[in-house]
């Protein structure tokens, strides 16, 4: 198995199969994929405000890596082997946005180090959380901005997807069309503000191709829990799909009725927010978690 590195000039603002490869590789290799932050690195000094759009797009993906074989209804299987993080990264407010926009009166930004895994924001001091909050393969026909989340992946911003985590992906298109992107340091679940500590990084990644899976949504899987995906325009819409995506997996790998599996939901599985800074105006991520204890 070859190992390969992509450039963070490599990046794209859309998942989306009529953009070319930026790399191919065969099933089972592994991609060093260096990621720009969510504002392509031109956000360096506290006077850099969040105050107009960025002129391209925001929240690139590194990518899009080509996977041989890769056709659709295969699953792609990527292990985050792991994330190594810039010196320093940055947060930000901005004016009128956010969870919290009727208090939100002015623009702000911080440049926040981050040395040998602790977050340095002032005098306090606190462990980084390194997460991934972009990941996703091409969808079919029109392309999907790298803003958004969806079957496909794309920008989930789940802090489940770390360090040993392991994300299957449908394959929509012929070679997958992987990118990876958007890192923070540290998360809390919602983002409230719209953003979380945003940071350069290297991903090492292994891209396994799992012939005919019929992957459907995004799965992920850690050393201790089974994690499935949800999003929409507000939070009940994106919490249902979410829990959805786990009864469908307790009933299939427990061989449970819909009943029986439905009651243990409410016994075991949380339903938890991924990112829900503007519900209403911005499209709401959830989860629904679940101990590898109850399904092996």
């Amino acid at each position: 198995m070859a190992s390969h590195r992509l450039s963070r000039q490599q990046i794209v603002y859309r998942l989306d199969p009529s953009i070319p490869a930026a790399l191919e590789i065969d099933p089972g290799d592994t991609v060093v994929f260096e990621t720009h932050d969510a504002r392509t690195g031109t956000i360096v000094s506290d006077d850099d405000l969040l105050d107009h759009p960025h002129p391209v797009g925001s929240n690139p993906a590194t990518g899009p890596v080509f996977v041989r074989g890769a056709q659709p209804g295969d699953g792609l299987c990527v292990t985050i082997e792991s994330i190594d993080l810039a010196e320093s990264g940055f947060l930000a407010v901005k004016k009128g946005e956010g969870l919290l926009a009727h208090r939100a009166d002015h623009f702000a930004t911080r440049i926040v180090p981050v040395t040998d895994g602790v977050v340095h924001f002032g005098d306090l001091k606190f462990p980084a959380n390194p997460m991934v909050g972009v990941i996703g393969t091409a969808p079919a026909g029109k392309g999907i901005s790298t803003s958004f989340a969806g079957p496909h992946g794309g920008n989930m911003d789940n802090r489940f997807i770390a360090q040993g985590s392991r994300v299957h992906l449908p394959v929509e298109v012929e070679g997958a069309g992987l990118g990876i992107g958007d890192i923070h340091a540290a998360m809390g679940d919602g983002e409230i503000t719209f953003i979380g500590l945003e940071i350069c990084a290297e991903v090492t990644a292994r891209v396994d191709l799992v012939k005919g899976a019929g992957t459907r949504r995004p799965l992920v899987e850690t050393d201790h829990h089974w994690v499935t995906t949800g999003e929409g325009d507000d939070l009940g819409d994106a919490a249902r799909m979410a829990a959805n995506e786990m009864v469908d997996l307790l009933q299939a790998r427990l061989e449970l009725s819909f009943e029986d599996a439905y009651m243990l939901m409410s016994a075991v599985v949380d339903v938890q927010i991924c990112q829900c800074c503007e519900p209403g105006e911005f499209p709401v991520t959830t989860r629904a978690v679940v101990s590898k204890g109850i399904v092996p």
